[in-house]
């Protein structure tokens, strides 16, 4: 009996798990976004800051 393989790929963005969206709360409704991490692409970009992105104003 073998054991079974690993799944994990680092290359693939773990906040929308490789589907380049996300779901935001944002206004009272949950509704789907882009995923602000990945910028939709569903690949992980390690010099990537989603923070700072989208504007948020970090002073």
């Amino acid at each position: 009996m073998s054991a079974p393989q690993d799944s994990y790929d680092p290359s693939v963005c773990t906040a929308c798990r490789g589907t380049g969206e996300v779901i935001s709360g944002l206004g009272g409704t949950p509704h789907r976004v882009k995923c602000p991490w990945c910028e939709g692409s569903g690949r992980f970009v390690p010099e990537h800051d989603a923070q700072a992105a989208g504007g948020v104003d970090k002073g």
